[in-house]
């Protein structure tokens, strides 16, 4: 009785409220994957700096300075996909109802409402987490009116700019409040240029629309790997065009999924022979081959569309285990930093490093993850799924064909 009514509590509130197309719980899998990529890389660093194993001082700074220490430090680098696999995903869900009305030759998605409903879902956990950080810092360790004021002196401004996602444009460097947020500005950018790149849609010939967006994914690739590094501009790396590869590959998987070409009509078995295959060719460029590392968001298109499809990868990726997380990926997100920092110097009492480094940090990921996830659960229940219902309606409401509720991606 207990189990059956848990599941049903699991899956009243931790399943995605959306409203596009039909429900693909599978995108929810590959959030899953992703959060945990990211989830291991920065745990991960933030046990080198807490402990100066490998003689880290500071992270990201020092990662080429250990690197060459330690094998594992290079597969650590190479979780940071987790990301990349983000942005495809953004690319995709954003992408898919301009392209479904453009190819149909239907007017597109409400501008106004596309805005709305993204500052409906994202803004207000997202406020919510940045102001809660910064009144951690204004109240520190030992609270006092001096230490408030000189916190206040010295983030302040800061603040102001990470809630209106420009601080990266400003200061050019991540946030002060929550290092991730670097993420989420480029986000923001993205979520303000995708109508104006839903335009290639318009494009009626399959054939040249898909070439134009296949060129413009590689192009925006090679410019990532091998033209910006070398203008040193802080603030370009921290903006969309550093990621626009990403992104647009997201828009390509859009656009194959709805209308996959015949080279890719192939069945499940094979779909799922070709997610591993994508998979190992992925991982095998980024640790064996980082020359061609550009081909990164053509290997994730590849990998997506065949979960999208196949057999057993299908059923994989929407495992209750992995849409449950993966639903709420963006508060783990907000919230696994500032969690994984401050559980830490407690676990290392736990399990005290003297062990081998691959051991020593394996235990201590998984002694975080269950607290960050009971953690990060209740407080999507609390700032994150509220806005989710609420941007769901407010599309019902005034949407001319109201949608089920269970349908979107």
């Amino acid at each position: 009785m207990i189990l059956p009514t848990l599941r049903a509590f699991l899956r009243q509130r931790f399943t995605r409220v959306t409203t596009s197309v039909a429900f693909i719980p599978q995108l929810d899998g590959l959030r899953a994957v992703a959060i945990f990529l990211v989830i291991t890389h920065h745990v991960f660093a933030i046990y080198l700096e807490t402990t100066h194993r490998l003689g880290t001082g500071s992270l990201p700074r020092d990662w080429a300075l250990i690197a060459p220490r330690s094998r594992l430090v290079n597969w650590a680098l190479h979780t940071a996909i987790g990301v990349s696999m983000f942005f495809v995903i953004s690319g995709f869900i954003l992408a898919i109802p301009f392209a479904r009305r453009y190819l149909k030759g239907i007017a597109p998605p409400s501008r106004k409402m596309y805005l709305l409903r993204r500052l409906i879902r994202m803004e207000p956990p997202y406020f919510l987490s940045m102001t809660f950080m910064f009144l951690l810092l204004l109240i520190g360790p030992h609270p006092s009116w001096t230490h408030f004021g000189q916190m206040a002196h010295a983030f302040g401004f800061h603040y102001l700019a990470s809630i209106v996602y420009l601080h990266g444009a400003i200061y050019g460097e991540g946030s002060w409040i929550n290092g991730v947020a670097w993420t989420l500005e480029i986000e923001v950018q993205f979520y303000l240029l995708l109508p104006v790149i839903a335009e290639l849609f318009r494009i009626r010939r399959t054939a040249l629309r898909r070439a134009i967006l296949i060129v413009v994914v590689i192009v925006s690739s090679l410019l990532a790997q091998f033209i910006l590094p070398n203008l040193h501009n802080v603030r370009l790396e921290l903006s969309c065009v550093s990621q626009m590869q990403f992104f647009l590959a997201g828009v390509l998987l859009a656009d194959v999924y709805l209308d996959p070409p015949r080279i890719m009509r192939f069945g499940p078995h094979m779909s799922d022979a070709l997610a591993l295959v994508s998979a190992a060719i992925l991982v095998y460029v980024l640790h064996w081959r980082p020359a061609v590392t550009w081909t990164e968001p053509l290997l994730l298109i590849g990998l997506f569309f065949a979960v999208f499809h196949g057999r057993w990868m299908k059923r994989l990726f929407a495992l209750p285990m992995l849409t449950i997380p993966g639903t709420m990926c963006y508060t783990i997100f907000l919230y696994h930093f500032l969690v994984a920092r401050t559980l830490l110097p407690f676990t290392i009492l736990l399990f005290p490093p003297t062990h081998a480094l691959w051991l020593d940090a394996g235990v201590q990921i998984l002694l975080i993850l269950p607290v960050l996830f009971l953690m990060s659960a209740i407080l999507f229940l609390a700032t994150e799924r509220p806005f989710m219902v609420l941007s769901h309606e407010v599309a019902r409401r005034f949407h001319p064909n109201p949608v089920p509720r269970e349908v979107g991606v």
